[in-house]
């Protein structure tokens, strides 16, 4: 009877662990990854006043220190026969996020129609600050500062010849983004999808196998329950089960991880900053706040830089408003068996979070990490 006992305890470990070995096995990302793209600063389209270049060089070095594992990259081939870029783009061309030499727009440049060296020397990425307004990566160029940096690219598969660059460059370190099986490719896969039922979810990732990564662009179409169905069929298959975080709210963020969700495809989420830190503040004691009470987190004063980033996790029971930067300014509430993490950065601007409790509420973890870029 006590053999059985240990037998059976035994078994429940190991269950209780495989949720843990598959979302850090064989690619190692974790929360929050491994997909970095439409963040604040990364803006691309007509209207907006960009920053960072999406897909830059720069890009890569903001996602590492933001945490993140993987980067973004659509791949583009130029009418240069095995020459390509790394740009967002817009349906092939060159969208709104370049400009020419003189600082006009060219959206409707198609890039496969266009010489590699004419589109590297006479058009830019459009940015607010000079300094950023560069040529447009090379497919090379980008990948060796993915190398360089740490963060491998989740990368859109082109053809043959662009798949031998990738490899020579980054080894295995890569995941194809729309990839296919018959092509030979055994790695991991990922898919941004709006499959509209759970058994065509589940059905989908049968059809790919293991290891996929499948990132849901419609859970607001799903109940909660629906949502659990979803999460748990993905993991008997083996795969990984995720949602654009760039597109859902960060009350949404945290719920989705509630119900088991291995991923946010990038967003407001769970990046912890690790190195480069201005400040590293951890309070450990237990601390309950009364409605309208904020959080003294003794911050000392930091400076103002360029561009800098911070984190924020946080374990409580109870309701709080938070805000962190100009980007996340919401209500989250807890149960305290989960800590929320949150991750944003800061233009012209001092790295700080304001906390105040809703209802009464106790912090049992707090670390906040702000970095300079």
């Amino acid at each position: 009877m006590r053999r059985n006992r240990i037998i059976i305890l035994i078994s429940l470990l190991l269950c209780a662990a495989a949720p843990l070995a598959r979302s850090q096995g064989a690619t190692g990302f974790r929360f929050g990854q491994p997909y970095y793209s439409h963040l604040f600063i990364d803006t691309v389209y007509k209207n907006s006043d960009p920053y960072i270049p999406c897909q830059s060089v720069y890009d890569v070095r903001l996602a590492a220190r933001l945490g993140f594992r993987y980067v973004e990259a659509n791949l583009h081939a130029t009418a240069t026969p095995g020459k390509y870029l790394v740009i967002h783009g817009y349906r092939g061309a060159l969208g709104y996020q370049i400009e020419d030499l003189d600082g006009n727009f060219a959206p409707d440049v198609v890039i496969s129609q266009t010489p590699f060296d004419t589109l590297r020397t006479k058009y830019r990425y459009r940015s607010s600050n000079p300094r950023y307004r560069t040529p447009i990566s090379s497919l090379e160029e980008f990948l060796y500062e993915c190398r360089s940096c740490g963060v491998a690219p989740v990368i859109q598969y082109v053809d043959e010849c662009s798949l031998s660059i990738i490899k020579s460059i980054m080894g295995d370190d890569y995941i194809l983004y729309c990839g296919r099986r018959d092509l030979g490719h055994k790695g991991m896969i990922m898919e941004y999808k709006t499959i509209a039922s759970v058994e065509g979810v589940i059905e989908h990732c049968r059809w790919i196998g293991a290891p996929y990564m499948y990132c849901m662009g419609n859970v607001s179409d799903f109940s909660d329950e629906q949502l659990r169905q979803i999460v748990a069929g993905v993991h008997s298959l083996g795969c990984d089960i995720g949602f654009a975080g760039c597109y859902e709210t960060p009350q949404t963020s945290v719920r989705l991880f509630s119900l088991g969700f291995d991923f946010s495809a990038s967003g407001w989420d769970i990046n912890e900053i690790h190195c480069g830190n201005l400040c590293n503040l951890c309070i450990e004691p237990t601390i309950h706040l009364q409605p309208g009470q904020k959080l003294d987190t003794g911050k000392p004063e930091l400076p103002s830089p360029f561009l800098s980033g911070a984190s924020l996790r946080i374990a409580f029971k109870g309701t709080l408003h938070i805000r962190l930067g100009s980007h996340i300014d919401a209500d989250f509430t807890s149960d305290g068996t989960n800590s929320i993490h949150l991750s944003s950065y800061f233009l012209n601007e001092q790295p700080d979070v304001q906390i105040t409790a809703v209802s009464g509420t106790t912090i049992s973890y707090f670390t906040f990490k702000a970095s300079e870029f």
